[in-house]
């Protein structure tokens, strides 16, 4: 592919595409997005290193790989900070989730509309929230979450978009120099 605008767009929507599916896929299905996703963010670092020099495809990897990784989940979190409602429900039970890595608590929580939720926080001992009131974070299309254990990077969320603004900046520029230097 000649064009390294197309490849640098198609990374870009890759990115995207991994945080908005990410929001709404259950927590099973996340690998699920976030593979094909990774694979095509690659797009934007071969896009880089068409555009201008190729040594700007390793900060490229660098940025995108762990970057989509990353706004998979926290993405998802971020998102729900910004457009969920606040809704007081009641933890009726938690449960401890068995696991080969990391434990994980499952809160099973009733709401004032009569839904039943279960929402399951990864994390150690101090992520288990005892029965009783708690704030979920509630859209019609994504899942829900405990307010409380809603910790998110910003460092990630927002470094990712400013790294990837960086790079292509960086790569016009010295695309542009090249093109000057040979006229």
């Amino acid at each position: 592919m000649k064009r390294p605008a197309a490849l640098i767009a198609v990374g870009l929507v890759a990115i995207a595409a991994a945080v908005a599916l990410g929001a709404v896929v259950p927590e099973r299905y996340q690998l699920a997005v976030l593979v094909p996703c990774c694979l095509a963010s690659l797009a934007f670092a071969w896009g880089v290193g068409k555009l201008g020099p190729a040594w700007l495809v390793l900060p490229a990897f660098m940025v995108v790989i762990p970057g989509t990784a990353v706004l998979v989940s926290d993405g998802h979190r971020a998102l729900m900070d910004v457009l969920a409602t606040r809704e007081t429900c009641a933890i009726t039970s938690v449960e401890d989730v068995p696991g080969p890595d990391n434990p994980a608590f499952a809160h099973h929580i009733t709401c004032a509309d009569g839904a039943r939720l279960r929402i399951v926080v990864p994390g150690e001992q101090e992520k288990k929230m005892l029965p009783g009131p708690a704030t979920v974070l509630r859209h019609p299309v994504m899942r829900p979450l405990l307010a409380d254990r809603n910790d998110w990077s910003a460092e990630w969320v927002f470094g990712v978009p400013l790294a990837v603004l960086a790079l292509v900046l960086c790569a016009t520029t010295l695309r542009a120099r090249r093109v000057m230097g040979q006229a």
